[in-house]
């Protein structure tokens, strides 16, 4: 199909090949500065958010996110395209009111780009098997399911895995002949694996290709589980609706994520003030968007926190995902803790069927978990304070479940004092 139209997606595919695998950042980045100051002038030309304010370069634009957006929609929209004519999505909603975003032909082709080059990186190739595990805040219409049908995707929903057992999903699977490849949640990956390992012997027959999380963080214990249980290690990929796949972890680059830059500028901001902050320090990642022309996000804040780096060939990556500025925790003089560490950090004191760790006040904390085995939660919150602060009160709750987003995901880590 793509060949009959002129072959615009395997275009844009050559191009997302040839900078992602550059042999000289040189050559790379004097693509992108030409695609961005395409961006600019567009932008500035055709929207009335950035036109008649003189920005020329990418550190002239303020910073934006989605308040920002809804406040003034219509002016973010570009004169040159009409909305008929682009695709609508929209963002799920469940840490927030959903965010409606439109994207350009270009910008989907882009999308699907990246979509072929980053899932060939974890061994997934387009017509695949593929498992797709979330939750489907939509209904799945017989036109959906013809087309996930085309593409060989199955879609299972988080609920039914979880509600119905992981059990049952095993024997399903059991049944398929070719070996299967994975989309799903970090914490839905981390329930599966805590089922394999409770029980004697291990149900899996089917064989394995891929795993690919998505979404919310890939805990270690399930990197290492999933190894174990499926002989493949999974691999994290960090994208939103609003602009597609962002960064993702590939198997020659430990736990660092290769940031998307043949589609995006990547920066970190201060938390707290529009600083641009220097390599390796924590602080908000902002995106512009290099294909998007319908909707142009220049500068836009994804509202999640990562710390960023550049290797020896000047190739940058994000260290750490952090997770949402509404999921991260503080100590008591407001420092900022890994909230991916301090939540793992549980499993030093048992197995735990589902476990929240929630900043409730400046300096108060609740640990809830659910368990029915001991342990010692005097020893747990000793622990913790060293890291809160020795003035924090730390409460460990027993609870019954912990209950799922809207989204489909468990939030391990609340923020309810910082928000």
């Amino acid at each position: 199909m793509d060949k009959v139209k002129g072959q615009p997606l395997k275009r844009l595919y050559t191009q997302t090949h040839e900078i992602l695998e550059a042999k000289t950042r040189d050559w790379s980045e004097a693509e992108n500065t030409k695609q961005l100051n395409k961006l600019i002038a567009h932008a500035t030309q055709t929207t009335s958010f950035y036109s008649n304010k003189g920005f020329k370069h990418l550190q002239d634009f303020p910073i934006i996110n989605k308040n920002i957006i809804r406040e003034d929609y219509d002016a973010f929209l570009s004169s040159k395209f009409n909305k008929g004519e682009c695709r609508e999505v929209f963002t799920s909603g469940s840490t927030g009111a959903p965010f409606r975003m439109y994207h350009n032909k270009e910008k989907v082709q882009k999308i699907n780009a990246d979509n072929i080059w980053f899932s060939s990186q974890a061994n997934y190739n387009i017509g695949d098997p593929l498992i797709f595990i979330r939750a489907w805040l939509f209904k799945l219409t017989l036109k959906i399911k013809f087309d996930y049908f085309k593409k060989n995707i199955t879609p299972v929903s988080t609920f039914q895995v979880i509600e119905n057992g992981v059990e049952e999903f095993v024997e399903k699977l059991n049944a398929k002949s070719k070996a299967l490849s994975f989309m799903m949640y970090g914490s839905t990956l981390e329930h599966i694996c805590k089922y394999l390992d409770a029980v004697e012997k291990s149900p899996v027959k089917f064989k394995t290709r891929s795993i690919i999380t998505i979404s919310d963080a890939l805990s270690s214990y399930a990197k290492e589980a999933a190894q174990k249980h499926f002989g493949i290690t999974p691999l994290s990929r960090y994208s939103n609706t609003e602009s597609g796949i962002i960064a993702q972890q590939l198997y020659d680059s430990k736990d660092q994520f290769r940031i998307n830059n043949s589609s995006f500028v990547i920066e970190i901001f201060d938390l707290d003030k529009d600083v641009l902050l220097p390599y390796r320090q924590a602080g908000r990642i902002v995106l512009t968007d290099l294909y998007n022309f319908a909707m142009p996000l220049i500068r836009y804040d994804t509202g999640d926190v990562g710390i960023m780096a550049v290797d020896e060939d000047g190739t940058p990556f994000l260290t750490q995902i952090l997770g949402r500025k509404l999921d991260q925790l503080f100590t008591t003089t407001g420092k900022l803790l890994p909230s991916l560490f301090m939540s793992s950090m549980l499993n030093e004191f048992g197995e735990f069927k589902q476990y929240q760790i929630v900043q409730k006040t400046k300096i108060e904390y609740h640990i809830n978990l659910n368990t029915e085995r001991d342990f010692d939660a005097a020893k747990l919150i000793e622990k913790y304070k060293s890291y809160f602060g020795e003035d924090a009160i730390v409460k460990v709750n027993i609870v019954n479940d912990i209950p799922l987003l809207s989204s489909g995901k468990r939030r391990q880590v609340v923020n309810e004092y910082y928000t």
